[in-house]
């Protein structure tokens, strides 16, 4: 059992002790609570509170603690108080007392009691009186402290034990929604792929086509699955989910955030995320049949430069299709008609920023775009989970979550990735860069 206590019990032990010296005539007493040795040991006593502090040297008392004799002493005094006769008091002395503890003891009056509750032995209280010794009802006075506070113990251990099934039942919490969250995102990006699919046959398909009713049923159940998927993201309610970072924030140490305290799932069919050799084309290549697709729809106009030798990559495959499908994505959605996307790949030997020395070759990746651009007060926090910025109040639905997706994998995949908006007043659009180490340095 850990010595890990409230602040409130130990004012309450504080408070406690002082009523010993103030009424009683205590000249030192002390608290000391068991605490477990790791790996299986003896439990050990440790002091948690000295009163009053300029009795005695603090540092010689938390330096000393109560041999297993005095806690063997103490666990029989505990079964005794679970006899018939609980007002019995004893008085113990500390065997591991030095060779005058019997001159010791006629001077110093000690009682030591043990503080249980519940059947639970949570520590001793020490307690001394140069004056004179202890009468049967000044003990039963201190033995009525010694029970308030192992109440108190009792307490404060039900509760932290509460706080830390709170806090793992918040993050599981978290995760889960999180989990949920990328999982609805995800979808997205192949049902609006199905959808321009299914809407580029209707336009191919002659109206007295036999198959123009498929095409129809493909484009209005895709329809439907985008509207049920709004509703779910409704139902979520992504204001909980701050209340409950809040909540679990105020357990958490000052200089922690809650978001830190667990890693967002990535829903990705390898949980122990192992890159391999991976040949970008076969990746991007599918991404780019679709892209082309959504940009004919659009009435907008899609280049790429993907050379055909390219060397390969390290990349967990379908990691790497998440984050190209997020970033080609959102050059789509917010590129308006008539507008332009350029999709260009070239292995370069330049570091790979934000470092400045010269790293080796890696493969650069860029996404580039005539959209509406990035204001700069959003730049800085464009990868945050659920960010969106001024983009939040347009009409353009998203749920911030593509280009933290996009951020954390890459991260993963030990690659770096960057964005780029001109301000105001400039030729407006947004850059994406993506850098991907190679096989073995190239």
């Amino acid at each position: 059992m850990s010595t890990a206590t409230s602040s409130e019990f130990m004012a309450l032990c504080r408070a406690q002790l002082r009523l010993l010296a103030d009424g009683l005539g205590a000249n030192l007493s002390i608290v000391y609570l068991t605490e477990d040795i790791a790996g299986g040991g003896e439990s050990k006593l440790l002091p948690l509170i000295v009163y009053p502090e300029t009795g005695i040297a603090w540092s010689e008392v938390m330096n000393q603690s109560i041999d297993r004799s005095s806690s063997l002493a103490a666990e029989r005094f505990a079964r005794q108080l679970a006899g018939n006769d609980e007002r019995q008091v004893t008085t113990l002395v500390p065997k591991s007392a030095d060779r005058g503890a019997e001159e010791s003891q006629s001077k110093r009056n000690q009682l030591l009691l043990p503080l249980v509750s519940d059947g639970t032995i949570l520590g001793l209280l020490v307690t001394t009186r140069e004056a004179q010794p202890w009468n049967a009802t000044e003990q039963m006075q201190i033995q009525q402290v010694a029970q308030t506070i192992a109440l108190a113990g009792i307490v404060d251990r039900r509760h932290n034990w509460l706080a830390r099934e709170y806090r793992q039942q918040q993050q599981l919490q978290l995760q889960q929604r999180d989990l949920l969250h990328n999982l609805l995102h995800q979808l997205r990006n192949p049902l609006t792929a199905i959808r321009t699919f299914g809407k580029l046959l209707i336009k191919r398909l002659n109206l007295a086509d036999p198959n123009r009713g498929f095409a129809n049923s493909i484009v209005r159940e895709s329809d439907r699955l985008q509207e049920l998927l709004t509703h779910l993201e409704s139902a979520i309610d992504l204001p909980a989910m701050t209340e409950a970072k809040s909540a679990l924030a105020k357990f958490l140490p000052a200089s922690q955030d809650a978001a830190q305290t667990y890693s967002a799932n990535l829903l990705l069919p390898d949980a122990t995320f192992r890159s391999e050799s991976c040949q970008l084309t076969d990746v991007l290549d599918p991404l780019i049949m679709s892209a082309e697709a959504i940009a004919q729809d659009r009435n907008l106009k899609l280049h790429t430069h993907i050379p055909r030798d390219l060397p390969l990559v390290q990349a967990h495959p379908a990691a790497l299709r998440e984050v190209l499908s997020n970033l080609i994505d959102n050059a789509l959605k917010y590129t308006p008609a008539a507008g332009e996307i350029d999709i260009d790949v070239e292995p370069i030997d330049t570091p790979m920023p934000p470092s400045g020395e010269r790293g080796e070759f890696q493969l650069q990746i860029c996404i580039r775009d005539t959209g509406m651009g990035i204001p700069p007060q959003d730049l800085d926090r464009l990868f945050t989970r659920h960010y969106r910025g001024v983009q939040a109040q347009g009409s353009i639905a998203g749920t911030g979550l593509g280009l933290a997706i996009a951020k954390e994998l890459v991260t993963h995949m030990h690659g770096k990735i960057s964005v780029t908006s001109p301000p105001p007043g400039a030729v407006r659009g947004t850059e994406f860069m993506l850098w991907l180490q190679l096989v073995d340095g190239g």
